[in-house]
């Protein structure tokens, strides 16, 4: 979700632009010369700028956004018209001060909305302005209760990056250098019936089975590797550009993978090409260090890096809807010398159950969650 890459629908677009308010009744922020500015602009300093709100100010959805342009000092005159540009497309025109607009948010997805203004001056002298706020979540995640069911062993030299439940057993993939691995695992017992290594060079991170294929992500290679589901045989590799790959999931269309920011990225299945970016928010601001992945029942479940936690994501607006905080639940007698941070979640559809453990965990957990998941 950033304002460079967010996806609005046009539907989405054509209902905020039917929100914006008029000259005089609206407000927000400025920097920066556009590229169509004449010659002869590019030597003097502006004349205007966004007064209001300050860039990167942050909003929580539903409260409206008034951007308000104005004179610098007296070094203009007059000012003829501005006009207001939500994702390059022109969406209001003021011809009479004060120079401001406002629109709601109150059915826009968290994150990132950038702005641009055009100022007309005198002789058709133009400045431009880029501004950019964020909206945080209206929502205060609920915290969902859950118990123990089982507890079964886990491998613990099993560096925990992703994990699927499916047909009764566990695929795990596990990261390190010269550790990683992506493994089918037998529940009731922690054994891998199937085991396959990577490279020692490549760091193994989250996986998904997709349309019989398991996609294994890498976390610094930029290379994913597709697998068939039976026998692991490597049957391809998919590249991803300028990000780390954490954690990996699917919705029955679209890959979505993590990449540590408070960022989730829709892939391609096929060709891995990036068709659009969800930013993450709760009612605090960003919810950064996103990490394995697991797609639930139209909400998408996250691990943060770190943390005992997951949080519930609205895949349509990016709130953190719900958590389930995990603190205590490996004895302290289960710790030992090596263990590492809270990783992985698998979920069980048939008995509605979600596996969780960590990196280097001696115990896989079953749990009942209560609440509305």
């Amino acid at each position: 979700m950033t304002a460079t890459g967010k996806y609005f629908p046009v539907l989405l677009l054509s209902v905020l632009v039917s929100v914006f308010s008029g000259c005089g009744r609206n407000p927000v922020n400025s920097n920066g010369r556009g590229p169509h500015a004449r010659p002869g602009q590019i030597s003097r300093p502006h004349a205007t700028r966004i007064i209001q709100p300050e860039n990167e100010h942050m909003f929580t959805v539903g409260d409206p956004v008034i951007v308000l342009v104005g004179k610098v000092a007296d070094t203009v005159q007059a000012i003829d018209s501005v006009e207001f540009f939500f994702r390059g497309t022109k969406v209001h025109a003021c011809h009479e001060e004060p120079y401001r607009y406002e629109f709601h948010t109150a059915d826009l997805p968290v994150g990132t909305l950038h702005v641009r203004t055009v100022t007309w001056l005198p002789d058709s002298l133009r400045e431009y302005h880029n501004l950019q706020v964020m909206l945080r979540s209206d929502i205060v995640p609920e915290n969902l209760p859950y118990q123990i069911e089982n507890v079964y062993p886990h491998d613990t030299k099993a560096y925990t990056q992703g994990l699927i439940f499916e047909d009764g057993f566990l695929y795990e993939g596990t990261g390190q250098y010269n550790e990683s691995s992506l493994r089918k695992v037998e529940i009731k017992t922690g054994e891998p019936i199937r085991l396959t290594m990577l490279a020692g060079e490549i760091f193994g991170e989250g996986i998904t089975i997709f349309n019989e294929r398991i996609y294994q992500l890498t976390y610094k290679s930029q290379v994913g590797f597709v697998y068939e589901k039976e026998s692991f045989k490597r049957i391809q590799k998919v590249y991803y550009q300028n990000r780390e790959g954490w954690g990996l999931t699917h919705d029955g269309t679209h890959l979505i993978m993590s990449d540590g920011s408070n960022k989730i990225y829709y892939m391609d299945p096929e060709y891995f090409t990036e068709i659009r970016q969800l930013e993450v928010y709760d009612h605090k601001g960003p919810v950064t260090r996103l990490n394995e992945l697991e797609y639930i029942e139209g909400k998408i479940f996250a691990n943060i890096y770190g943390e005992n936690e997951i949080v519930i994501i609205d895949p349509e607006t990016g709130k953190v809807t719900a958590k389930l905080n995990m603190r205590g639940i490996l004895d302290a007698g289960d710790r030992h010398s090596r263990i590492d941070v809270f990783n992985g979640i698998a979920w069980d559809p048939d008995q509605r159950m979600l596996y969780v453990t960590g990196k280097y965990w001696p115990s896989l957990f079953e749990i009942s969650v209560g609440g509305a998941i």
